[in-house]
């Protein structure tokens, strides 16, 4: 989080490092301090200097304390020492917050923020297979709102929506969805949600707020378990920033490289075959698996669908005269 004019004085600090515990001092006229800025608990960059060379820049946790301190979870640069390390102050040291420069390619407070939410459908308003709130599974990993799957037979997902957001209520076996690592740069990044459910990802606890460390390229796996949650975000960075909230039609178009359902039509003035190559709404993340239902048929004796690649269909019926074919075709390319 960044807040314009914050600053204070720090007495000597002495040696920090990781899990150090710094004490603010007053803010000069015309600045504030961490606390009023970010209030207790929250996460902050900040630069601290001594004006002689020694200086470092991590991310640290204001503490709702008097006097104020901060606790260091993160050194990004040593400036002194060319590395992450920490430092051994010998006098006041001053405290400012601003994005580090070594954070400046995540691009994330400004107007071209968008599209850092790893999550698709986080605040899960789509819904292309028309499932029921409430509605029992009846296969482990079956996909239910869209991106999301229900990991234990049996068990169900539901939901309340108010005022645009729809908070979930995770079953007791969890619902999850993959990561898809292809578009995935490694480093740390900032979990975040709101609600009571339980948040694994890759397997290992995260509380909100928190960071964990991705691998570059590799599918994981964000599991919530047991409560509520809504607004879930996963994004590149030590600090939590508020919901990102996409566009519904560009968040449809994200599902729809997973999962999508279409309609086709073949008409024929006079009895043969005929076929057609049906193009899906997105390229999808491999080539998907194809089932259909017929909705309507005059004159065919057959017809089918084939997968032709991750981006089209081939679609065919076979006429006895003139006629006319519709089908609803599934296109399913999840993990």
């Amino acid at each position: 989080m960044l807040a314009d004019r914050v600053k204070c004085a720090v007495p000597n600090p002495g040696s920090v490092a990781v899990g150090s515990s710094i004490t603010l001092g007053a803010a000069p006229t015309g600045y504030r301090s961490f606390l009023t800025a970010f209030g207790g608990g929250a996460s902050a960059y900040f630069v601290l200097g001594d004006g002689a060379g020694r200086a470092i820049t991590g991310v640290w946790t204001v503490n709702a304390a008097t006097p104020e301190t901060a606790t260091i979870t993160e050194i990004l640069w040593n400036d002194r020492l060319g590395s992450t390390a920490g430092e051994t102050f010998a006098s006041v040291c001053v405290a400012w917050c601003t994005l580090p420069a070594r954070e400046t390619r995540l691009i994330r407070s400004g107007p071209l923020a968008g599209l850092r939410n790893l999550i698709i459908n986080g605040n899960p308003l789509i819904n292309q297979r028309a499932y029921v709130s409430g509605a029992a599974t009846t296969v482990a990993n079956q996909y239910t709102l869209d991106r999301w799957r229900v990991v234990t037979s049996g068990q169900s997902v539901t939901w309340t929506d108010v005022a645009g957001v729809r908070t979930v209520i995770a079953p007791a076996g969890g619902m999850e969805q993959v990561i898809e690592g292809l578009g995935l740069i490694g480093g740390i990044h900032t979990v975040n949600w709101v609600g009571t459910a339980t948040c694994t990802v890759g397997g290992a606890s995260v509380a909100k707020g928190a960071q964990v460390t991705l691998t570059g390229g590799a599918d994981v796996t964000m599991r919530l378990t047991g409560g509520t949650w809504s607004q879930l975000q996963i994004e590149p960075g030590p600090i939590a920033t508020p919901y990102e909230r996409r566009p519904i039609g560009l968040e449809l178009w994200l599902c729809q490289r997973y999962w999508t359902r279409d309609y086709h039509i073949i008409t024929a003035t006079t009895a043969g075959n005929a076929w057609a190559v049906h193009y899906l709404p997105n390229s999808m993340r491999a080539t998907p698996t194809l089932t259909f239902q017929v909705i309507a048929d005059i004159n065919t004796t057959s017809n089918t669908v084939v997968a032709a690649s991750t981006r089209s269909a081939q679609v065919y019926a076979a006429f006895v005269g003139g006629g006319y074919h519709e089908k609803l075709i599934t296109a399913n390319a999840e993990f």
